[in-house]
């Protein structure tokens, strides 16, 4: 077992035979974490097939109370918050959101900062805001930056590091797309917060399968200076704890505290340390 944030073969098991919280179909996953940098990683990961799967069927397996948050406007809060740390954090005028999803940040973002284009697996999304340039791409297989064909002043990801197959890969994919005195942001659940070592398989972000790693600060700095040193480029790496602007009764509703969560209106939103961080780095 080899972690693919810091290089480190130093690892040991700690779960076995973990399944899908919500598609119990989707496993059994067994999970090691390093002895080094103390990242999470999944012993024998799905292949991309089986990953694809698992996506295109993962919406009817949606609870029900996570289908009426989203309708009440529950989720909007993340992706305020998202948006306004990307924007302080945006140097120059390009920028690029790599696995934009449904667009939740790209779209906010597009109102105040134009110049911008996205790219995730499939289509380009409908509601995508139509001064936005999309690109195709899959972020599980290398190379795959070549496809957009360009750099960028900024280049940002939310919780998609955690997604993917390999994250030094996709570390080193997203730097190729950052411009010489330009910025990469990447923000994921972070294995060494507090709140994971609090909840254990509680936490909101354990989801064996879905999240096949999962780093430390230490493991995403790591793999971050890896990275920019394997392709020559000098970079300021700065990992931080990320509190993030979430609706109460949803982060309840996922700790299966319901009968509190119906007592509060959706939209009631603070910042929560659920245990997230942000890796912001910067070309010199």
């Amino acid at each position: 077992m080899h972690c693919d944030y810091c290089g480190s073969d130093n690892t040991r098991l700690v779960y076995r035979g973990m399944s899908h919280k919500v598609d119990t179909t989707f496993g059994p996953f067994d999970l090691f974490r390093c002895n080094h940098c103390g990242s999470l990683g999944t012993a024998n990961p799905p292949s991309e097939l089986r990953l694809s799967e698992f996506y295109q069927h993962y919406e009817q397996f949606r609870p029900l109370w996570y289908k009426e948050g989203a309708r009440s406007g529950a989720l909007d809060a993340q992706y305020v918050f998202y948006t306004d740390f990307i924007e302080r954090h945006l140097v120059g005028r390009s920028w690029l959101d790599v696995g934009a999803g449904h667009a939740e940040v790209a779209n906010k973002l597009a109102r105040t900062r134009p110049n911008g284009s996205a790219a995730d697996i499939g289509p380009r999304p409908g509601g995508l805001d139509r001064t936005v340039e999309y690109s195709s791409v899959d972020m599980n297989r290398n190379g795959w930056s070549e496809s957009i064909g360009r750099e960028f002043d900024t280049v940002f990801s939310v919780a998609v590091w955690e997604h993917v197959l390999t994250p030094s890969s996709f570390a080193h994919e997203c730097l190729s797309l950052v411009a010489n005195k330009g910025r990469l942001i990447l923000i994921c659940p972070d294995y060494g917060s507090f709140a994971r070592k609090v909840l254990g398989r509680s936490w909101p972000y354990f989801e064996p399968g879905e999240h096949i790693t999962v780093p430390t600060r230490t493991g995403a700095d790591l793999c971050l200076q890896r990275q920019a040193q394997m392709k020559g480029i000098d970079v300021d790496v700065r990992v931080q704890r990320l509190n993030v602007g979430y609706s109460v009764r949803y982060l309840l509703e996922v700790l299966r505290l319901r009968a509190v969560a119906r007592m509060l209106p959706p939209t009631l939103s603070a910042p929560l340390p659920t245990g997230m961080l942000a890796a912001v780095v910067t070309r010199k």
